[in-house]
C-alpha cells in the first residue's frame, strides 16, 4: 500500500473526483482493505453530516453538505458471491451522492490523514 502510494491516490482521487462530478453525480468506491475504507467512510461522511461537540448536543449548522448518504453502512458481498468468488470477501462498496458545489472541502481531510501521507513519503527516503 506505501509503496505503491496507494494511500495518496486514493485521498487525492476522492477530492479531485468531488471537485469534478456535478450536483447530483455521484461518486462510487470499492475497497479491499479496512485502511482505504476507513479513509473512504470518514470522506463520506465528513462532508456529508452536520459536526457535533457532543451527541447528547444539537449538531452545529455551520457548513452546507457537499455530499448526501441515503446508505450509511457499506454494501458488501452475499455468502453466495462469496462461495463463487473468495477474494470479494474483503470487499466494501461505498457511494455519495453530490449535493453541491462547495470550494475548500479538502483541509479535513488532508489534515486528519496526514499521518498516513507522511509515512507514505519516508519509503522514498528508505
Amino acid at each position: 500500500i506505501f509503496v505503491n502510494k496507494e494511500i495518496s491516490e486514493l485521498i487525492y482521487g476522492l477530492i479531485n473526483a468531488a471537485k469534478i462530478i456535478k450536483p447530483g453525480g455521484i461518486i462510487v468506491v470499492v475497497t479491499f482493505h479496512s485502511l482505504e475504507d476507513k479513509i473512504v467512510k470518514f470522506f463520506f461522511k465528513s462532508l456529508s453530516e452536520k459536526k457535533s461537540i457532543s451527541r447528547y448536543m444539537p449538531k452545529i449548522n455551520e457548513k452546507d453538505n457537499l455530499f448526501k448518504l441515503t446508505n450509511k453502512k457499506p454494501i458488501v458481498p452475499t455468502n453466495e458471491e462469496i462461495k463463487k468468488n473468495l477474494p470479494s470477501r474483503s470487499a466494501k462498496l461505498r457511494f455519495a451522492i453530490k449535493d453541491k458545489n462547495i470550494l475548500n472541502f479538502e483541509k479535513e481531510i488532508l489534515e486528519k490523514f496526514n499521518y498516513l501521507l507522511e509515512t507514505e513519503n519516508l519509503s522514498e527516503k528508505i
